[in-house]
């Protein structure tokens, strides 16, 4: 057993998605899953529950995951007490939005400012970055929705528009001109995010202002990468709602098309920073937080 094994266990446990934790310990599916079998393999025992929807801990994985967090703990404490080199670091979690569109300029400013912090950027959807805030799992986060929770405390930092996105052909160009309401396009095949993200959070407020049921929506694709919901709508696969910010050069070259939301309101929605109130942070972790929320 390698504490390797253990954080991959513990990420799995967290986000409750092979997908989410591929990405958050920068490896691919396939080896999440093997280290997942070999850890179980030598224990001799299931560690999940699997089905088709949820992930499940058993009763043993759940003591596991007591055990490996505070082992891995306990590692982190004697690396940081003994290490020769100490470096101040800032853990930010992100939405994938965020992350590629908002969080680059704060980090260009700080970085100048406070160029001796080491910056650990975590991506994953919105909820999981709360409850990660939420769990004291990372100093800070930028989002795309507010979540109850007694711990967190939310400022509004940006505001982001929806718009819907399709492929560049002559059929959708007839459809933008007739200036289509929400209900005519919610008939389209759809790909979109899945839950927990802000931006599935969003688009499900938008089909609410005309009384949508999610359930009958044409879904063609659903898949938690951004980029690739891009490039399948470019490719003539689905359509899509998305932020305007991240199909905007998109637009320009003509592989996609954009149809605005003009008469919803719901089109906008606030990226917020999110921090636990709970704690007392650290100086260079206040001095980003007052950089971001700029009070």
């Amino acid at each position: 057993m390698e504490f390797r094994q253990l954080e991959i266990f513990v990420s799995l446990v967290e986000n409750e998605s092979f997908s989410l934790t591929a990405v958050e310990m920068n490896i691919s599916q396939p080896t999440v899953s093997l280290q997942l079998k070999q850890l179980e393999e030598e224990l001799d025992t299931a560690l999940f529950i699997r089905s088709t929807r949820e992930l499940k801990l058993t009763d043993t994985g759940q003591k596991l995951y007591d055990e490996a967090k505070e082992l891995i703990s306990r590692r982190d404490r004697v690396i940081d007490r003994f290490s020769e080199r100490k470096q101040r670091k800032i853990s930010i979690g992100v939405s994938t939005i965020s992350g590629s569109y908002i969080l680059p300029n704060i980090l260009k400013e700080y970085c100048k400012k406070y160029p001796n912090i080491l910056i650990d950027v975590k991506e994953t959807n919105s909820a999981v970055t709360i409850k990660k805030v939420s769990d004291y799992q990372v100093d800070f986060g930028i989002v795309g929705m507010k979540k109850e929770n007694e711990n967190c405390e939310f400022y509004p930092i940006y505001e982001d528009e929806f718009v819907y996105i399709c492929p560049n052909t002559e059929y959708y160009r007839k459809l933008k001109e007739s200036n289509p309401s929400i209900s005519e396009l919610a008939k389209e095949p759809l790909i979109i995010r899945e839950y927990g993200s802000g931006i599935k959070n969003n688009m499900d407020r938008l089909l609410a202002t005309e009384n949508i049921n999610v359930d009958k929506l044409n879904i063609v694709i659903s898949i938690n990468d951004e980029e690739i919901i891009k490039k399948l709508v470019s490719l003539g696969l689905g359509t899509s709602f998305i932020s305007k910010v991240a199909v905007e050069s998109l637009e320009k070259k003509g592989d996609i098309i954009t149809i605005p939301l003009t008469n919803y309101p719901e089109r906008f929605r606030s990226l917020y920073a999110v921090w636990n109130k709970k704690v007392n942070l650290a100086k260079h972790v206040k001095d980003f937080l007052n950089l971001v929320v700029k009070k």
